[in-house]
């Protein structure tokens, strides 16, 4: 009876947070917990510590790894950490039932829900059960031995469920039978298992949520109660543990329900639709009805109302309820909804405009009328003009504050606010004459694979990788996002000092392969973004959710951007599929929206549905012509002089006007591409081929030619990163204008989907110098050396300031100290200045002056000190 009585203090705390519900057949007060032949009993009723305590008298503690995370009556695993059991627990034992009571959080890739026994890895045998596609399996090796019980249903993933592996001897002792139970029903068996549990040699490798295979991620979950026996139990006994662990769950699950955690807004002044928590299959009712929803639906009262929320949660027939205290507001009047609908405006980096900004027109809380005025119209305007919507910027000579009118109109209701901006002054972009290529690894054999790493060229041919693999640029944390980034893509502004670096989130390694990463249908719908001024100083990652409007999305892959100078946007393209939007064959199409500033977007609608799946296109322009190139099978290559034209078409259609998108051809048809293996690199074909990436070269770097592009695709196939192409027409047909290049180094990292964009002389040394560490930091300001000394005059002490120039270039030089300030412009290279300041002290303490020079290049700044001085 000591397990039951365990489990009971599971309910005991949390008797102040939940009302358990009646308990229906099978419940605790009928089913009784075996106790004979059981090895170890975990209950997880710890609250601190790393030690899981066993609660069958045997003395088996374990210990918790990689960070404890305990609960209400249950341990968190998230993916970080796992519970490391004591050595041969089943060492010399016939027989054995393992039984976990778990709510599943991610039911993706290998991994194990326990294992007992030795490494995978060593081939030293193991007995254990893996999730995903469930199924019981023991060893005597590694994976090349398994014999498996496999289930033909899923695990529920966010839901408590009873997970039972048995297996003893048949009645020959040669064979043994294995059987998976959830939930006391038999899920999988195997009757003639070859591999008896005494065939397991080694058993230092026991663990709850860490697979045998060093490479397999960690389980996600919580996990309740962990029972092991030296028997097979039967079903009847597992159905007894399933109904007696299930008020304990149901009773965890609402106790773990945090309302204030998943909320933004106050509970006790709730003006808006809250979100309601239903993992764990829970569900809510209110009391007064009519004012917040089942779905956290929220409808305003004519007074302040307190609603009682209660929160239900149902594991296997058993109910636990627990309930909260909020207020809802009053509905607010006309005048107050459009007060709140100003509020609710935000321009981002209103401090730090450089280019147009998206003015909203409609109130984001209750609707009002949004108007726009300016004090800076040629700065601002808020007009729009045609196709083109209001926020169009155009920047002074110099950084100018403006003042911004919003104007909201509900009903009669008219209320103003002002929000004031800081344009930054027009930036003289420099011609581009060097390259940044910025890319993923691809080998996703770890986490650092799937991330941010730049490359370098000063002729577009020769690439430097900046940093080794393993030291991404810019990256995702295992738990933010998807935990790993992919395709990249980077977009300068049409200013040219705003820099936008878009990506995928997705890690296929922490989704464990391949075959394992569901990636099309339960994968990220946000977007990556990260912005600089710069290109080595980024923001952090922001992740809309774009796609995720989009019925059925379960991807968003593959994002580009570019800047539409007619409409005065950007219109972001990327791949999702969309059972539920396809027209013709496969669902993966390519969907496109526009931005301004890559935090607001418009609806986005699909762009390109073909008979196969399309991804990864590509756009840019040449003349009056748009040029896109995408994987549909193909690389196919198609032009338009409209952008945003729909394409439903089982194939890139060969004909049409101007305004719609009319196939070239691919490189397998102008290239003349063989039908040989991937690997020769002559195949130009989808199955060879995907990620294309159109880039145009500098000037300096296009020969004879008139003008130059590059079109790379990646060798995905074969695993050999880039495969560049280059052109002197896109629209063309003819190898005279089409060609491989042999000539191009990519350097010694594989790069795999990425994106090449010219840049500046300056831009290439600001990137060597801060992620390749090579050359001087082109922004270090001038060579500065100055002295402060002191003398006196009349009985006063004087301040004399010598600076001297070092560098080569002519600075100006502004000399700051508590008895003045005095600038000193245009000192020449290797000359000197002096600056005297009047103290009008006879004695003086030390102190310190600042010394600033400022050339073309940035700011250098010197703090030099000075002694103290007495003139009496």
């Amino acid at each position: 009876m000591g397990d039951r009585i365990a489990r009971g203090r599971i309910l005991a705390g949390v008797t102040g947070l939940a009302v358990l519900g009646a308990l229906l057949a099978g419940s605790p007060a009928t089913a009784e917990v075996p106790t004979t032949g059981l090895l170890a009993s975990y209950d997880f009723s710890e609250t601190s510590g790393t030690v899981l305590r066993d609660g069958s008298g045997a003395g088996r503690d374990a210990t918790v790894v990689g960070g404890e995370d305990w609960h209400a009556g249950y341990m968190q695993f998230d993916g970080a950490n796992h519970v490391k059991l004591p050595d041969g627990i089943l060492q010399g034992q016939e027989a054995a039932t393992i039984v976990i009571e778990t709510s599943p959080e991610n039911l993706t890739g290998p991994q194990f829900l326990w294992n007992l026994g030795g490494s995978g890895n060593a081939g030293t045998g193991q007995f254990f059960v893996q999730p995903v596609a469930p199924r019981l399996s023991i060893s005597k090796t590694n994976w090349s031995g398994e014999q498996t019980a496999l289930a033909t249903r899923k695990l529920a993933q966010d839901r408590w469920q009873s997970i039972a592996a048995t297996i003893s001897r048949n009645g020959t002792g040669a064979t043994s039978t294995l059987r998976l139970y959830v939930d006391g029903e038999l899920w999988a068996e195997k009757t003639g298992s070859t591999v008896n549990l005494a065939d397991l040699a080694t058993h230092t490798l026991n663990s709850i949520g860490k697979s045998a295979y060093t490479a397999d991620a960690l389980y996600r979950g919580k996990v309740s109660a962990f029972r092991i026996y030296d028997t097979a139990l039967t079903a009847t006994q597992l159905g007894d543990i399933a109904a007696a662990d299930a008020p304990a769950s149901a009773a965890e699950t609402v106790a773990g329900v945090d309302l204030d955690a998943v909320n933004e807004q106050d509970l006790a002044r709730i003006e808006s639709d809250l979100v309601l928590p239903a993992a764990g299959g829970v569900t809510w009712t209110a009391e007064p009805a009519g004012v917040i929803a089942a779905d956290g639906t929220v409808t305003q009262p004519a007074t302040d109302t307190d609603v009682t929320l209660t929160a239900t949660a149902e594991v296997r027939g058993q109910t636990a309820s627990r309930t909260f205290d909020v207020t809802v507001l009053h509905a607010p009047s006309a005048m107050e909804q459009a007060q709140k609908d100003l509020a609710a405006v935000v321009i981002p980096g209103s401090d730090d405009i450089r280019g147009s900004i998206a003015l909203p027109e409609t109130g984001s809380r209750y609707g009002s009328v949004l108007t726009w005025s300016t004090d800076r119209p040629e700065i601002i305007d808020v007009d729009g003009d045609g196709g083109v919507a209001a926020g169009v910027v155009t920047r002074p000579a110099a950084d100018t504050p403006v003042t911004l009118t919003a104007t909201a109109t509900n009903g009669a209701a008219v209320e103003t606010r002002e929000i004031e901006l800081l344009v930054r002054g027009a930036y003289d972009m420099p011609e581009t004459t060097d390259y940044l290529f910025a890319h993923f690894t691809g080998t996703e054999g770890g986490h650092t694979d799937e991330q941010i790493y730049f490359a370098t060229s000063q002729d577009g041919a020769t690439f430097t990788d900046t940093r080794p693999n393993g030291s991404p640029v810019l990256s995702l944390a295992p738990d933010e996002g998807d935990g790993g980034v992919r395709d990249p893509f980077l977009v300068r502004s049409p200013e040219g000092d705003r820099f936008y670096l878009i990506a995928t989130d997705l890690s296929i390694y922490h989704r464990g392969g391949w075959g394992a990463a569901q990636a099309t249908t339960t994968g990220s719908t946000k977007i990556v973004v990260w912005e600089s001024h710069d290109l080595v100083n980024w923001s952090e990652p922001r992740l809309p959710d774009l796609a995720g409007s989009i019925p059925g999305a379960g991807m968003m892959w593959a994002p580009e951007a570019f800047w539409d100078e007619t409409t005065q946007q950007y219109y972001l393209y990327w791949a999702t599929r969309s059972v539920e939007q396809n027209t013709f064959g496969d669902p993966v199409n390519m969907y496109i929206a526009t931005t301004r500033d890559f935090v607001t977007f418009s609806e986005p609608h699909v762009w390109i549905d073909r008979q196969t799946s399309i991804i990864d296109t590509t756009m840019f322009k040449v003349g009056d012509w748009y040029y896109r190139a995408s994987g549909d099978g193909q690389i196919t290559i198609e032009k338009s002089k409209a952008i945003d034209v729909p394409t439903v078409s089982a194939t890139a259609p060969a004909t049409g006007s101007e305004q719609q998108w009319v196939l070239v051809g691919t490189l397998q048809s102008i290239l003349g591409g063989t039908t040989e293996s991937c690997g020769t690199g002559r195949n130009y074909s989808g199955g060879c081929l995907e990620g294309p990436e159109f880039f145009r070269y500098n000037d300096d770097d296009r020969g004879a030619a008139q003008e130059l592009y590059g079109l790379m695709a990646d060798q995905y196939a074969a695993g050999k990163g880039y495969l560049p192409f280059r052109t002197t027409d896109p629209g063309s047909t003819s190898t005279a204008d089409w060609s491989k290049a042999t000539d191009v180094d990519f350097g010694v990292l594989k790069k795999r989907h990425g994106a090449i964009l010219p840049i500046t002389q300056r831009e290439y040394e600001r990137v060597m110098y801060h992620y390749a560490g090579v050359g001087e930091d082109p922004d270090a300001g001038p060579e500065l050396d100055a002295t402060v000394s002191t003398r006196c005059a009349a009985g006063k002490v004087l301040l004399a300031a010598s600076v001297r120039n070092d560098g080569d270039t002519a600075a100006d030089v502004v000399v700051a100290t508590a008895y003045g300030t005095k600038t000193l412009a245009a000192v020449a290279p290797g000359g000197s200045v002096s600056a005297v300041f009047t103290t009008r002290a006879t004695s003086i303490a030390a102190g310190t002056a600042t010394v600033t020079g400022t050339d073309a290049r940035g700011a250098t700044e010197l703090a030099v000190s000075y002694a103290a001085a007495s003139c009496g």
